[in-house]
């Protein structure tokens, strides 16, 4: 796509004057012209050639206008430090008007075969060496085949030894995954592939296989600051596969499978379905986008506006460095890794990489050393890695009004992990990412095919803003910051610096996250997060609630020294849960002027910690109406600029407080996403008496009267919102008073 044959680059102007005016060429799917204008217009390659030709003295922006359609990547499209604008003007690829430009890794699979019509069971041809993790029907991300034969697996050194023979009689074990949910921790989900299998012995596939297996170190609670593993105590001998994947033999409807040895995808259709009528994708590519400089030569002011990139993937998983996740789904690979990744001075021999320096999942797009770059209004969806990748040097760069959705692994990662200081990559300062901006990005549905992923993950960093996205349906954390805090504590507070400082988390909006996994929260730090309070990390106005298997909603955890928490908002947890806290946490903690539904602080591991516990306000754990902070749930999620990307859909509706009313009725705080000004309420099929719309996010309904328990439904142009546990409130002559929860039976289990 990058690559091109030579062309005629076009006469714009004339005279020896720039004209005040954009450049504006034209690029199309099926473009041919070479003079990039709306009658004829070029490539995508050939317009980046002709921008090269005019970028470097501007006089004003250049504009590249895609119009509508699908463009299928061979390879990524590559940016770099000859892409970048000058003379204080940007580089724009943008949509053009009216336009939906997809920018794509993917091909269309055909040629379907039913070949088993009893089962409805339809394969298609694949080229050899071809492998992908993901497969799309008609737009809809569909799941691999998965299932665990009723067996007893004993694990041995190289694998398992089982109670029945029927993986033998598999068609290719080598395609098939054993997934360990918690394997490495409440937090994870590893997976490694089966190398072969004999009768009842199963062989697994190394190095992953020796990588989720790390070194003993003891008790945790010993081991988690003193232990070269910091805690990560691998996968237990005794933990049994949750699931395999992957395999022809599992397949149900409206799953799917691979075969890279006979070369071919299968697909159990539902019993009305024609996948040969269908639209079928698959991604082939990794990476789509790849924006990278130097630091001497950084890319530049550059903007991608109103791109969708679509159908990327990543094989690592399926190889046999497989998916040995430790913690966000970052993993370990290559021979001996627990040494050379991620113990490294803590090891023996000591190594000389930083602790926890793991491998990163990779991103569909990225940038890399890149300077006031900015991606705005743009879709990540259909991805197979992570979304959105920015690391070392990018600086000054903005990421806003973007939505990220349907990604298998993180929506957003912003540093590394091989970088506590500079010194450890062998450069100065200027590689430290700093002032980076992620704001009113709409991220849900993310990590659901890893589920450790985070929608927006930050590691060493500085003057990064992260301030009003809106965060839901998440498999585990929503925003985690830090890293490689594990080995300090309040014992020993400066065992791993880092160049975090001056960073910002402020009016964010959480919801329904942790859903399936254990032991993160709405906002997770670890590791230390500045120098002193005059550098401190500032988690300001967030609002966070149903948090269904958290611990700590904002959870400061290991290492976490030098945060303020202030003006927060948490409901709606777990009872056994608690707004703050942490374990071997170094201290020097504010949290004041916040409002919080559950008890605490609670630091359980270290007596000695720090914090400064100030005016924080106790309220119901169902928030009703006159108790919520109405000025900060107004403006947490979404500006008014972006808050249509949250109004486009049909509305939900995810929590209601209080619970109970009186039979006469009363006021109802409702909280969901899709809220439009002209949206009304519904309580037991009955209008509410008023509506006030307080944000796209929560509104404030006077309920009639009614009794027992009733729907709460929402009704805008966009639709009804459905049925839900959450969305209801019962009626009673005797309300049980709102009173808040204080916490308790402190557990890191994985929800039932």
């Amino acid at each position: 796509m990058v690559a091109a044959a030579a062309v005629v680059v076009p006469l714009v102007h004339s005279g020896a004057a720039t004209p005040a005016s954009p450049l504006v060429l034209t690029a199309s799917p099926t473009g041919s012209g070479t003079d990039c204008s709306a009658p004829d217009p070029c490539t995508l390659a050939t317009a980046q050639q002709v921008v090269r030709a005019h970028n470097q003295d501007m006089a004003a922006d250049i504009d590249v206008e895609l119009l509508g359609g699908t463009y299928d990547l061979t390879r990524p499209l590559a940016f770099g430090p000859q892409d970048s604008g000058s003379g204080g003007h940007e580089v724009i690829y943008r949509a053009a008007p009216g336009a939906d430009p997809v920018l794509s890794g993917g091909f269309a699979v055909t040629g379907w075969q039913d070949i088993d019509p009893a089962r409805h069971i339809w394969a298609a041809p694949i080229a050899p060496g071809f492998d992908t993790g993901q497969l799309y029907v008609d737009g809809v991300s569909v799941p691999r085949s998965l299932g665990l034969p009723s067996a007893v697996y004993v694990q041995t050194k190289t694998g398992f030894l089982t109670s029945s023979p029927v993986l033998a009689g598999w068609r290719d074990v080598r395609n098939v995954s054993a997934v360990f949910t918690g394997g490495n921790g409440a937090w994870t989900q590893p997976s490694c592939p089966i190398a072969s299998v004999s009768g009842d012995v199963i062989t697994m596939a190394q190095p992953c296989w020796a990588n989720l297996h790390l070194p003993g170190d003891g008790s945790q609670e010993v081991s988690w600051v003193y232990g070269p593993q910091g805690g990560f105590g691998g996968l237990s001998g005794a933990a049994m596969p949750s699931f395999f994947e992957n395999a022809y033999e599992l397949l149900t409807p409206g799953h799917w499978s691979i075969d890279t040895t006979q070369h071919e995808i299968y697909y159990m259709a539902q019993p009305s379905q024609d996948p040969a009528q269908s639209t079928i994708l698959a991604p082939v590519l990794t990476s789509l986008v790849a924006v990278e400089g130097t630091l001497d030569d950084p890319v530049h002011d550059l903007a991608l506006d109103g791109l969708q990139f679509s159908y990327a993937t990543w094989n690592q998983p399926d190889t046999p460095e497989g998916f040995a996740e430790m913690q966000a789904d970052w993993t370990l690979t290559g021979a001996g890794a627990a040494n050379g990744q991620g113990t490294c001075q803590y090891s023996v021999p000591p190594g000389s990489c930083p602790y926890a320096s793991w491998t990163r999942t990779p991103g569909a797009v990225t940038l890399s050393a890149t300077h006031d770059v900015t991606l705005e209004g743009d879709s990540f969806e259909h991805l197979g890695g992570a979304g959105l990748d920015i690391e070392y040097g990018s600086r000054s760069d903005v990421v806003e009004g973007n939505v990220f959705t349907d990604i298998a692994a993180s929506a957003i990662q912003l540093g590394s992990t091989d970088d506590p200081l500079p010194v450890d990559v062998g450069a100065g300062a200027d590689e430290i990412d700093s002032g980076d901006v992620v704001t009113d990005n709409y991220i849900h549905d993310v990590a659901d095919q890893y589920l450790g992923g985070i929608g927006i993950w930050i590691g060493y960093v500085s003057g990064a803003v992260i301030t009003h996205n809106q965060i839901d349906d998440v498999p585990y954390t929503a925003i985690s910051i830090g890293w490689g805090g594990w080995h300090s504590s309040a014992v020993d507070p400066d065992a791993d610096p880092n160049v975090n400082s001056d960073n910002l988390i402020a009016d964010n909006l959480l919801y329904d996250y942790m859903q399936k996994l254990g032991d993160g929260g709405a906002i997770y730090t670890n590791g230390a997060q500045a120098t002193g309070w005059n550098d401190e990390l500032v988690i300001r106005g967030n609002v966070a609630y149903a948090g269904t298997n958290t611990d700590f909603s904002l959870y400061t955890d290991t290492g976490s020294k030098y945060v303020d928490l202030s003006g927060n908002v948490v409901y709606d947890q777990p009872v056994d849960s608690f707004a703050t806290g942490g374990c071997h946490t170094v201290g020097h903690i504010r949290i004041d002027g916040n409002w919080f539904s559950q008890a605490g602080p609670l630091y359980p591991c270290d007596v000695s910690v720090d914090i400064e516990d100030g005016a924080n306000t106790l309220v119901c754990t169902d928030l009703p109406p006159d108790e919520a902070p109405i000025g900060v749930l107004q403006t947490a999620g979404l500006e008014p600029a972006w808050r249509f990307l949250v109004s486009q859909g049909s509305p939900s509706v995810a929590v209601v407080g209080p619970s109970q009313l009186p039979l006469g009725g009363g006021a109802l705080l409702i909280g969901g996403t899709g809220f439009s000004p002209t949206t009304t309420v519904s309580v037991g099929g009955s209008p509410a008496r008023s509506v006030q719309v307080l944000s796209p996010d929560y509104l404030v309904a006077t309920a009639p009267p009614g009794h027992g328990s009733e729907a709460v439904t929402v009704t805008t142009p966009g639709g009804t919102s459905p049925s839900a546990a959450a969305a209801t409130v019962r009626y009673s002559s005797t309300p049980t008073p709102c009173l808040p929860l204080v916490g308790g039976n402190l557990s890191t289990a994985l929800a039932p």
